[in-house]
């Protein structure tokens, strides 16, 4: 069947089992908080990088879902179905945060960097490459900025915040939330660079080699961001916490919450989690890579019969959405309750065990059955309405270049 064909038929297999991965992290993130908490090296790797790891992948789709069109010359066209794509997650992001209150809810964010990704697909790689730089190092002082001089929100964005203080919504969502949009469109614009690499490997025969440069990459941007935030780490120890590196690093490495804890440059050089700083970047983005290759690099190796057998994990990474919300919906609910009764089966390493069995089952129905995700079929046919039939050739018969 197509979805397990080897690495040069039409299917990224390693691009699926990596957004299950993304999204298997997050329910992580969601569930084993509280308490004692996990150990400092799962929180590191739970706390920042599967968000980051399904934004990247989010560029991905965005170049993957937009070629046929690109390549027949249909700019328009893939310029609507990726702006009707980003709308409708971010419509789904409002409808699910009132029933997803245990968590935030990344979905309208990340929508809007779908939309602005629309009119970004049309640029050349080294424009992307120059936009997506800019953003990585200049995206958090901004944040910080916005934080200073914008409205801010007593909570999250809701559709009832959209109608009572639109301009707080607004920068809630762009610049002064838990995931701004601003920093999702940085990750966007990597994801698009590497799919166009990637496209561009497969279409050389070198696919493999590709891979493994890029698993390169993202071990240099990690290591480099590590020994960037442990200069950053000092300095800030210094100004802020009395020389103490023991509480510098427990208080300002915590999570941020979409900014920087403090206004410094300093600041700027740490890679504490969900801050968007130039290390925060380059740590998760750096991750991202060396997961995205190396499961891609392990899967163009797996014999037809393994990739069969692995097809309702495939399938499940294929339907991200889907089980992201009912992650988000369901976390919320076993919280509420579960808690008191059974706590394992709500939190903990138990409550993520359930999670991560739940998205499985729904990939394995999928698989199964032959089906996409509903809510990737819902987001699709919207697109597709939007842009309307794919042209068979470019207008003037030459091929289209993205």
């Amino acid at each position: 069947m197509s979805s397990t064909r080897r690495p040069d038929g039409a299917r990224f297999v390693g691009i699926d089992l990596a957004r299950l991965l993304a999204v298997v992290g997050m329910m992580a993130a969601h569930t084993l908080g509280g308490g004692e908490g996990p150990p400092a090296a799962v929180v590191a790797l739970i706390d920042g990088p599967p968000s980051t790891l399904f934004a990247v992948l989010g560029g991905v789709s965005v170049v993957l879902a937009a070629r046929a069109r690109l390549a027949a010359g249909d700019r328009g066209g893939a310029m609507r179905s990726i702006l009707v794509r980003g709308l409708v997650v971010a419509v789904l992001g409002f409808l699910v945060i009132p029933f997803a209150a245990a968590v935030y809810i990344v979905l309208v964010p990340f929508g809007v960097a779908i939309m602005a990704a629309s009119v970004l697909v049309l640029l050349p790689s080294w424009l992307l490459a120059v936009l997506a730089a800019a953003l990585a190092a200049a995206g958090g002082s901004l944040v910080v900025a916005a934080h200073e001089r914008l409205p801010l929100l007593d909570g999250t964005h809701t559709l009832g915040t959209l109608w009572s203080d639109p301009l707080a919504t607004v920068a809630d969502v762009a610049l002064t939330g838990v995931y701004p949009a601003l920093i999702w469109i940085a990750y966007l614009l990597i994801g698009m660079l590497l799919a166009r690499g990637i496209l561009a490997a497969r279409a050389a025969g070198r696919e493999r080699a590709a891979f493994g440069g890029i698993g390169g990459i993202g071990a240099v941007l990690t290591a480099a961001a590590l020994v960037v935030s442990d200069i950053g780490l000092r300095r800030v120890a210094a100004a802020e916490f009395g020389g103490s590196l023991e509480t510098a690093r427990d208080v300002a490495l915590a999570s941020g919450y979409g900014v920087a804890q403090g206004s410094g440059l300093a600041w700027q050089l740490l890679a504490a989690p969900h801050t968007g700083t130039p290390a925060d970047i380059a740590r998760t983005v750096g991750i991202a890579l060396m997961v995205i290759a190396g499961l891609s690099l392990v899967a163009s190796f797996l014999p037809t019969r393994v990739l069969q057998i692995i097809e309702p994990l495939r399938a499940a990474g294929a339907a991200p959405l889907t089980i992201y919300i009912v992650h988000t919906i369901l976390v919320t609910l076993l919280g509420a309750l579960l808690f008191e009764d059974a706590p394992g089966l709500a939190r903990g390493w138990g409550g993520w065990a359930v999670q991560v069995a739940i998205g499985v089952g729904i990939g394995a129905l999928l698989a199964s059955s032959g089906s996409r995700g509903p809510f990737e079929r819902l987001v699709g046919w919207f697109a597709a309405r939007a842009a309307g039939p794919v042209p068979a050739r470019p207008a003037d018969g030459t091929p289209a270049r993205p």
